[in-house]
């Protein structure tokens, strides 16, 4: 059994031959875990055995890229998405936002028209993630050359993208977008369904051009630790309707759909099935998130990914057993799990502790 077999299995809420395994690390992570060993030429995909592999949609307003400030502690850049921001330099950690292309309803008209598939050079589709800044995007017939070769690799291929609600609030602001939720629900509503027609029309074209990913995975962090960003009211009214256009047609093309939301979100879960979305990552242990208890609740509705707290992977070898004992053998019955880290591994998660973990992962996470 291969990775893509795998994968599909436990989505279906069958049982192969063991959990899937992804994960995700700061960079920073990375660079300590090479000091401990880890080699600089291997990617964690191929050196831990993950069972994915990653393309990427630009669906960016793919404004004019410009750095504006280079220091030796930080760099402060215009991105494609429509903000400005400040990043430090070698260490992970969130964006400073300093200002955002769309100000309000005028702004949005003029800029609206760069949401097209063929807006600007290279097609919208990358091997590169649409994190990084200054990326020449390739041609179609490159992407799909580089797809090719990815599928040789016999892993589940995801395509990643910004949700409608985390594209738009980096062109319109944070706060400005959930205030407009409120105030003026229609207007935001028109950005996000924009937002989804875009990469709509940009799967449609990849389709038709034979690539075809198994999965989307929707980066679309809704929730504080607290609960929601916003009332279930105002995500019905203004959201839900661009997630489930998204769902209705990645159903028609047979792609498995993957939503990413960091925190407390589990009021929005019954909307996001109701969506057709088929897995929830990364279930934030700190949020109080429980994959036992999600499995017992909505059983064969929903499949997780995620859950295992990076808190406790810092501690003791019985610390980590415990983790994974506890939390894999309820998660995995009847399919419907895939291991990754409840968050990002931080670098205060030594190599010896992740390798630890990934023992474990395969000790209680076997059929």
């Amino acid at each position: 059994m291969n990775a893509r077999e795998r994968i599909q299995t436990l989505l279906s809420f069958r049982e192969p031959d063991r959990i899937g395994l992804a994960d995700s690390f700061w960079e920073d992570t990375l660079s300590e875990w090479q000091k401990e060993g880890l080699p600089a030429d291997v990617s964690p995909t191929e050196y831990f055995g993950f069972d994915f592999e990653y393309i990427y949609i630009d669906a960016s307003l793919r404004l004019p890229e410009r750095l504006i400030e280079d220091t030796p502690e930080y760099t402060i850049r215009e991105d494609k998405h429509g903000f400005t921001a400040k990043q430090w330099k070698g260490r992970s950690g969130a964006l400073g936002y300093l200002d955002h292309a769309i100000k309000d309803k005028t702004s949005w008209q003029q800029l609206k028209q760069r949401l097209v598939p063929d807006f600007g050079k290279g097609c919208r589709m990358h091997t590169i993630s649409y994190f990084d800044p200054f990326v020449e995007w390739p041609t179609w017939d490159k992407m799909k050359e580089a797809f090719t070769q990815l599928r040789k690799k016999e892993r589940f291929i995801l395509v990643t993208v910004y949700g409608p609600f985390e594209g738009i609030w980096r062109a319109h602001g944070f706060e400005e977008t959930l205030m407009d939720l409120v105030l003026q629900p229609k207007f935001v509503r028109d950005m996000f369904e924009t937002h989804v027609e875009l990469v709509i029309e940009v799967l449609r074209n990849a389709f038709k051009m034979g690539i075809q990913p198994d999965g989307l995975f929707l980066i679309e962090d809704l929730g504080f630790r607290s609960g929601p960003l916003m009332s279930l009211d105002a995500y019905t009214r203004a959201l839900f309707p661009a997630h489930q256009r998204l769902g209705k047609f990645l159903d028609e093309l047979g792609i498995s759909y993957f939503v990413h939301s960091d925190g407390d979100v589990r009021s929005f879960i019954p909307s996001f099935i109701k969506a057709g979305v088929k897995v929830l990552q990364p279930l934030e242990a700190r949020a109080g998130l429980d994959v036992g208890k999600l499995k017992a609740e909505y059983g064969r509705d929903l499949a997780f990914m995620g859950n295992i707290n990076v808190d406790e992977l810092s501690k003791t070898q019985e610390d980590i057993e415990k983790e994974v004992r506890d939390k894999v053998l309820i998660a995995k019955k009847d399919g419907g799990y895939i291991y990754h880290s409840d968050h990002s591994i931080p670098p205060q998660v030594s190599l010896s502790n992740y390798r630890l973990l990934m023992k474990y992962l395969h000790n209680y996470g076997r059929y």
